[in-house]
């Protein structure tokens, strides 16, 4: 199934939890980008990934493995999505992202990218 990216933002994770981050999100998860998506077909759905950016606008690596792992999963989509450059500045393009169009699937009645 086809979707297309309607808005793309990226924030600081105190910008989208002001108290306290939920357990599971470590230190090194720094940066939120909320994707926003709008199939073929049904109601449009976001998805949030979380990552830790370089003061250039790169993917760093994080301290911790599960962290790595939601890296990793990022860097994935942007592979596949986005530009195949390993050192693509993030901060400077995202705004490119917005008419994209890319595969999702239905799991248990919600959408999520298929990475």
């Amino acid at each position: 199934m086809k979707a297309t990216i309607q808005k793309v933002k990226l924030m600081r994770i105190d910008q989208v939890w002001k108290k306290h981050k939920p357990q599971g999100l470590g230190f090194s998860d720094t940066d939120a980008i909320v994707v926003n998506l709008k199939p073929k077909e049904g109601k449009g759905f976001s998805q949030t990934f979380y990552c830790r950016l370089k003061g250039d606008g790169t993917l760093g690596h994080s301290m911790t493995h599960a962290s790595e792992k939601r890296q990793e999963k990022l860097q994935n989509f942007i592979k596949k999505y986005i530009d195949k450059d390993k050192r693509y500045n993030v901060k400077k393009n995202i705004n490119r992202w917005e008419g994209k169009d890319i595969d999702i699937e239905e799991i248990d009645g919600t959408y999520v990218i298929k990475i």
